[in-house]
C-alpha cells in the first residue's frame, strides 16, 4: 500500500484524476502528487435534492495546476440499491492537453478475503511492470486463470501477491463493460457498470501483508498503464486502446456509470454476465439460470 504522509489518505472508491500513477520527477519538484491533485481539493457543493424515488448531489472540483474542472452529480434511487454518477470534465486552459480519469474503487477486510470472487467481462490484458519500459504488455493475460512462474494463479481469488498491478481491455463489440465483488460469507455483491467507449479499461491492484489481503483494487478508466505521461505519451496505445484522452481548450467532456449492491446466497457462484434489458438491470449467476439478480433503473442515466 501507498504510505506517504505527502499524500492523501486513498480508500474507499477515489478518483484519479487527471492522471493514474505517479507524475514525472520534474512534475513532483513542482508539486504533482500520485493520482493527481484531485484527492487533496475541497470539492464545492452546488446542489443537492431529495423526494420519495431519488436523491441527487451535484459538486465540482477545480485542479490549480492542471487546470481542469470536474463536475459530478451523484443519483441515488429510491426503491432499489443502485446509484448513477455522471461527471464532466471541462478544460479550463487555452490550450489542449491530455489527461487520464480513473474510478478508484477498493475494498477492505472484512468484505475483502481469500474467498471474495471477483468477476467482470474483460477481453485481455497484462501485467503492469511498473519499470518505465515500454513493452509491458508481453506476456498476455486472460481473466479469470494465468500463469506465472510455472504455476497457475486464479485471479477470481486474492490468494497470490502477484501480480500487484494488472490492467486489461474491454471487447469493443461489448456496449458495456462491468466489475463485480462477491463475497457469499457475508451475503454481499458490489458491482459497478459502464460504458466502453468511456471507461475502456479497467485496473487490479493486490496489496497483502504476512499472505492476507489488505486491500484491492478495481479500476476502471481511460488508461491501462501505471506509469508518468512520460511514458505513456511514448507508448500511446497498447492492445490498440488509447492510454490516455486528450481535450481541447474549453472543451467539455461527459463519462457515466452506474454502481450497484446485492444481497447474494452463500452458495452463490460468481457473476457471469450483465445486461441492460429495457429498463431493468440483470445480473447472471455462473452456471445458474435460476437465480438472476433484477433491477428497474432509469437507462438513460448510462446515455
Amino acid at each position: 500500500m501507498i504510505k506517504d504522509e505527502t499524500q492523501p489518505p486513498f480508500k474507499g472508491h477515489f478518483l484519479c484524476f487527471d492522471r493514474w500513477g505517479p507524475p514525472s520527477e520534474a512534475e513532483k519538484s513542482n508539486g504533482f502528487t500520485h493520482h493527481g491533485e484531485v484527492n487533496s481539493q475541497r470539492w464545492e457543493l452546488i446542489n443537492h435534492a431529495a423526494t420519495s424515488t431519488s436523491n441527487e448531489c451535484v459538486m465540482c472540483c477545480t485542479l490549480p495546476m492542471g487546470g481542469l474542472e470536474i463536475t459530478r452529480q451523484v443519483s441515488l434511487s429510491g426503491e432499489e440499491p443502485l446509484f448513477f454518477v455522471s461527471e464532466k470534465i471541462r478544460n479550463l486552459n487555452k490550450y489542449g492537453r491530455m489527461f487520464n480519469l480513473v474510478q478508484h474503487v477498493t475494498v477492505a477486510p472484512p468484505f475483502l478475503d481469500r474467498k471474495t470472487l471477483f468477476d467482470n467481462n474483460t477481453e485481455k490484458g497484462f501485467e503492469d511492470k511498473e519499470d518505465g519500459s515500454l513493452h509491458q504488455e508481453e506476456p498476455v493475460l486472460c481473466w479469470p486463470e494465468a500463469v506465472h512462474k510455472d504455476g497457475k494463479v486464479d485471479l477470481r481469488h486474492f490468494q497470490d501477491p502477484w501480480p500487484r498491478v494488472s490492467s486489461f481491455i474491454y471487447n469493443r463489440r461489448e456496449t458495456y463493460g462491468w466489475v463485480t465483488a462477491s463475497n457469499p460469507t457475508l451475503g454481499v455483491m458490489l458491482g459497478y457498470l459502464w460504458k466502453v467507449e468511456d471507461y475502456p479499461w479497467i485496473n487490479f491492484w493486490r496489496s497483502m501483508e504476512n499472505g492476507n489481503p489488505v486491500a484491492f483494487g478495481m479500476e476502471f478508466g481511460t488508461t491501462g498503464l501505471h506509469e508518468p505521461f512520460t511514458v505513456v505519451a511514448k507508448k500511446g496505445k497498447i492492445f490498440d486502446r488509447n492510454l490516455y484522452e486528450f481535450i481541447d481548450a474549453q472543451e467539455t467532456i461527459e463519462k457515466t456509470f452506474l454502481a450497484f449492491l446485492a444481497r447474494i446466497p452463500e452458495d452463490f457462484n460468481g457473476v457471469d454476465n450483465i445486461r441492460l434489458e429495457d429498463s431493468n438491470l440483470v445480473i447472471r449467476e455462473r452456471g445458474r439460470t435460476d437465480r438472476n439478480i433484477r433491477y428497474k433503473f432509469k437507462r438513460h442515466y448510462l446515455g
